[in-house]
């Protein structure tokens, strides 16, 4: 520890809670961990390994803190363990609370504070459930689709999001707001943690937000190695076809069903991006909200379809997405596939001088995915390898129980304008869609 956390001190002050005991615990965190036991994985006793010290010097010094990590690596356990220390090191927190938000099954808030208790072997405690309180510390475990009592809290002093990145997609930013809410009310410790789920969630948001407030650490399997893994145990994991995101942080790895991500590897290489003479079309999957603003260019030659650009705009301002489109669409010969969803922009187009194809996903969908799925099977479409948002959506997009892409687990827009893509190479080839 090289001292680090010995340099936090405090007049020491007992702990109190539902028994009338006293108990004195340690100032240093290091000791502190060996008084209450040092955490146990497959029966063996593990110390605190040094990627986990920097991941409490990091919080002690950053107070917000992201962590993308591998699985088993002990993250959320060390948190844990830094919250009690901090509840029960001094009177600091005293009256405060800590919030630590869960995904959105209960069982998974009610599991988190069972292992919170049971670091306190000598003591017994009132509270239970998905409530704890501990030397004047009220902790309070909330799934994520029950944020509201979250609300509103006056005194705040730690909140932690436990596999962040598992949200339900339509929770993931709200979970965010409401922890970064309380940062100009009481300034609390923030510490995100996960292992990487799909891609174009909250963590790969995140990862690439520039002037990020958090410190973000990123926490693969090899920082493990030796200490909380064994040789063994990492040869076993490689068999997985998650081992890439569960293990190596990679998003949406094994997740996928459509898409066989050996087969989107298979498909993904180096190659001339500039426009020729082949049979070009440009797909566009608009989106104003919360979604993303798919555009996506495709050229046919030599009976491969090649993907010439690929790109996903956040927040995107109907005037310039139409400035945009109208723009390359000149590259395109203005040949342009526009989701039907959108007529607003499919007129605004035509006004310009653009015939904009519609694309009808409610009618088409289903026998887009299969044509889509087939040009990438058969090997007749290249992805550039700068494409990675295209190539992880494709990775680990699923079936939902339509046969369709299931898109409330992921936002698929770059996917959506490859399906547009495929299904207009395979209709040019002579292909006709029934509907």
């Amino acid at each position: 520890m090289n001292g680090f956390l010995k340099q936090l001190q405090s007049e020491l002050t007992p702990a109190a809670d539902s028994n009338p005991q006293i108990i004195q615990y340690p100032q240093d965190f290091i000791e502190f961990n060996k008084q209450i036991g040092l955490p146990i994985k497959n029966g063996i006793e593990h110390p605190i390994y040094d990627y986990e010290e920097q991941v409490i010097r990091n919080i002690e010094s950053k107070k917000y803190v992201w962590v993308k990590k591998a699985t088993g690596l002990g993250i959320t356990e060390l948190v844990l363990r830094y919250i009690a220390w901090r509840c029960v090191k001094d009177e600091s927190w005293k009256g405060g609370q800590v919030l630590i938000i869960t995904g959105p099954r209960i069982e998974l808030a009610v599991g988190l504070m069972d292992r919170f208790r049971k670091l306190f072997k000598d003591r017994t405690f009132d509270t239970k459930n998905t409530v704890t309180e501990i030397n004047g510390v009220r902790l309070e475990a909330f799934p994520s689709h029950h944020l509201d009592t979250a609300r509103g809290l006056p005194n705040v002093k730690f909140i932690f999001l436990d596999e962040a990145d598992f949200f339900p997609i339509g929770e993931q930013k709200n979970a965010r707001a409401v922890a970064e809410r309380y940062i100009p009310k009481s300034d609390p410790y923030i510490v995100m943690v996960s292992t990487p789920d799909r891609p174009g969630g909250l963590f790969e948001d995140m990862e690439k937000e520039i002037n990020c407030m958090y410190e973000r650490m990123f926490l693969p399997y090899t920082v493990g190695l030796g200490k909380i893994y064994t040789e063994s145990e990492i040869e076993q994991g490689k068999k997985s076809l998650s081992f890439e995101r569960e293990y190596n942080l990679k998003y949406g790895m094994g997740i996928g069903n459509i898409f066989p991500y050996q087969l989107v590897d298979s498909i993904t290489q180096d190659y001339n991006l500039s426009i020729q003479n082949g049979d070009k079309v440009l797909c566009v999957d608009p989106a104003y909200g919360s979604s993303k603003f798919g555009i996506l260019g495709a050229e046919k030659l030599d009976g491969v379809i090649y993907i010439k650009e690929a790109m996903q705009i956040e927040r995107a301002s109907p005037t310039a997405m139409l400035d945009l489109v109208s723009l390359k669409a000149n590259d395109y010969n203005k040949n342009v596939i526009v989701d039907s969803a959108h007529p607003g922009l499919i007129k605004d187009l035509t006004e310009r001088g653009i015939m904009a194809k519609e694309c009808n996903f409610n009618k088409e969908l289903s026998d887009m995915t299969v044509i889509a799925s087939d040009t990438v099977k058969n090997g007749i479409v290249r992805i550039h390898r700068i494409y990675n948002d295209l190539q992880q959506q494709l990775k680990a997009v699923e079936f939902n129980d339509k046969g369709h892409p299931d898109k409330k687990k992921l936002n698929f827009d770059l996917g959506d304008c490859f399906l547009m893509a495929c299904q207009y190479y395979k209709r040019s080839s002579g292909y006709s869609v029934m509907v």
